[in-house]
C-alpha cells in the first residue's frame, strides 16, 4: 500500500475512535450531568482518538501492517498532537474555565490571567525535569523528547498514586460483599468450640502433671 492508502486507513480509524469516545462520553461519563459543554466533550474525544491511534500503531508495528515510513510519520504526528493537547490546549482551557467560574474575576481580566496561569504551568512542568536526567545535549530545549519525558514523569507518578489508593480503598469498600453475616447460633457454636479446646488443654496438662509426678516417684 502507498502513503495515501495508509493515511486513509489511519484517518478512518481516527474517525471511528473519535465517534466511540464521543458516544462513550455522552452515554457513560456525561449521562447524569445537567450542564453540557461541547468543548469538553470534543477535547475528550480528540484525546481518546489520539490515544487509541497510538495503541493501534503499536499493533500495526507488531503485525507489520502499513508501510514503515507511514507508521513512523503517523507516530510522530500523533505524538506531536498529544503533546499539544496535554501541554497547551488542556491546561489553557482548564485555567480559562476555572477563571470563568470565579465570580470575583472580571471578564476583561480572564484572558490575561489565563495566559499567566498557563505560563506558570509551563514553568513548573519544566522544573519537574530538574531532578531527573532528562535534559540531553543531543536534544534541544523545545524538542519532543523534553515534552514526552516530563509528561511521562507526571503520568507515572499519578498512576502510582491512583494504584496505591485503589489497592487500599477497594478492599475496604468492597469487603462487605464477601463477608457472611454472623448469627447468634454461629457465636454459640464458636463458644462451644472454645470451651472444648480449653477442656482439652486442661486435660492434657493434668496428664502431663501426673506423668511428671510418677517419674519423680
Amino acid at each position: 500500500m502507498g502513503f495515501m492508502e495508509d493515511t486513509f486507513i489511519m484517518f478512518f480509524s481516527q474517525v471511528v475512535f473519535f465517534t466511540g469516545g464521543w458516544v462513550f462520553f455522552m452515554k457513560q461519563l456525561f449521562r447524569d450531568y445537567e450542564v453540557h459543554h461541547t468543548l469538553v466533550q470534543l477535547m475528550f474525544s480528540i484525546n481518546f482518538a489520539l490515544s487509541c491511534t497510538m495503541f493501534e500503531l503499536i499493533i500495526f508495528e507488531i503485525l507489520g501492517i502499513l508501510e514503515s515510513s507511514s507508521r513512523y510519520f503517523h507516530w510522530k504526528l500523533g505524538i506531536h498532537a498529544l503533546l499539544c493537547m496535554l501541554i497547551i490546549v488542556l491546561p489553557f482551557y482548564m485555567a480559562y474555565f476555572a477563571l470563568c467560574n470565579t465570580i470575583t474575576v472580571k471578564r476583561r481580566l480572564i484572558a490575561p490571567l489565563t495566559f499567566a496561569l498557563w505560563l506558570v504551568f509551563l514553568y513548573f512542568l519544566w522544573k519537574i525535569g530538574d531532578p531527573f536526567p532528562i535534559l540531553s545535549p543531543k536534544h534541544g530545549i523545545l524538542s519532543i523528547e523534553q515534552g514526552i519525558s516530563r509528561v511521562g514523569v507526571i503520568g507515572v507518578t499519578v498512576m502510582a498514586f491512583l494504584s496505591g489508593f485503589g489497592a487500599v480503598n477497594y478492599p475496604y469498600t468492597c469487603m462487605t460483599y464477601f463477608m457472611r453475616p454472623v448469627t447468634p447460633s454461629d457465636i454459640q457454636r464458636s463458644e462451644k468450640r472454645l470451651l472444648q479446646n480449653v477442656d482439652m488443654i486442661l486435660a492434657k496438662k493434668k496428664k502431663i502433671g501426673r506423668a511428671s509426678c510418677r517419674e519423680r516417684v
